[in-house]
């Protein structure tokens, strides 16, 4: 699921009275690097943990790579929670669900592949859905938003070292949050992210991190012409573990682009990450679309792509906030 850009109404003053940044209101692993299980579920080939939200019951959450915001029905929701008289909308799926309810404050919490709890601080923002839910068919309550362009996602919020970095990997069901050593950095193929405006969408009380985007050169898509030739062309990409289908948000349709009734993309393509290790195959998820923005790309850009998550079932995927780094290494292999 990728969040289009949050839609914030401010209705009164926040009533929030605690501190911003990262910390931990419960006991912490000690070890530098831990692993939450994780499963996977359809519709969507998405991926979830079992999370509990304000002090409420463990709940299915979706892991979403695209989004900024832990994002909760409020029928799943606890009571520990500092509600503010904020109203903010999100939409999902490429438009296609709406959710809105209000800003609140309070623990995410998981448990760990070795029985300990992993808490964020209880200034995690998170929106408590009271118009709409966030299940699309799949039986998750929550989506917790981890993109790497913002300071509001509640990854951001757990406790040093855990808020530094994430390793996603679907096909062997875990999530390790912690500070990779250098070998182990090294081990995954790595793309340098631009530094960007954080996408905070007027939430106060934020963490203190820098934000990321992909830079437009990271990615090349090339596809077929008519008359047998082929062209290629480098677009911002959004590696996103929620998006069910690839799609080209572009403001206009490139002359290169051949659709059908559907907006589908009929051309034959294929796409290529460029790493420190070399260009990497970037598997897409099918159907590719067409879609015109849900709000104005940046100066001089055409627009972005969501390639979908088929590529999480081919690569564990590291998310480095500290150095603007995603990383990517096969699915099967240690680091």
């Amino acid at each position: 699921m990728t969040i289009n850009k949050l839609a914030l109404v401010l209705i009164g003053g926040v009533l929030v009275a605690c501190s911003s940044g990262s910390g931990s209101s419960n006991p912490s692993p000690s070890t530098a690097i831990v692993y939450v299980p994780t499963f996977n579920y359809q519709p969507g080939n998405k991926t979830a943990v079992m999370a509990s939200i304000g002090g409420g019951n463990q709940i299915v959450a979706e892991i979403d790579t695209g989004s900024e915001m832990t994002v909760v029905n409020e029928s799943a929701v606890g009571n520990n929670l500092l509600k503010t008289t904020q109203t903010v909308s999100v939409t999902y799926g490429a438009g296609t669900n709406q959710v809105s309810g209000y800003l609140a404050y309070g623990v995410v919490q998981f448990t760990t592949a070795g029985g300990e709890t992993l808490s964020t601080s209880a200034n995690a923002p998170i929106v408590v859905v009271t118009q709409g839910s966030v299940n699309q068919g799949g039986g998750n309550n929550a989506v917790l938003g981890m993109r790497m362009n913002n300071q509001v996602s509640s990854r951001l919020f757990l406790a040093y070292p855990y808020n530094q970095m994430m390793v996603l990997n679907r096909s062997e069901s875990f999530i390790a949050f912690g500070k990779l050593s250098t070998t182990q950095l090294e081990s995954f193929a790595q793309l340098d992210q631009g530094s960007v405006a954080c996408q905070n969408y007027a939430i106060p009380n934020t963490a203190a991190n820098n934000c990321w985007n992909t830079l437009e050169s990271s990615v090349t898509y090339n596809y077929s012409l008519n008359g047998g030739a082929f062209g290629s062309t480098d677009y911002t990409t959004i590696f996103d573990s929620g998006e069910a289908m690839g799609n080209f948000y572009l403001e206009s349709v490139p002359t290169w682009m051949d659709l059908n009734a559907n907006n589908h993309i009929t051309n034959q393509m294929l796409a290529v990450i460029h790493t420190n290790h070399g260009a990497l195959p970037m598997p897409l998820t099918t159907p590719m679309m067409y879609r015109p923005p849900v709000t104005a790309p940046e100066s001089g850009s055409p627009g972005s792509v969501n390639p979908g998550n088929q590529l999480f079932n081919a690569y564990q995927v590291l998310f480095d906030q500290t150095d603007g780094l995603i990383g990517f290494r096969k699915y099967s292999e240690s680091w």
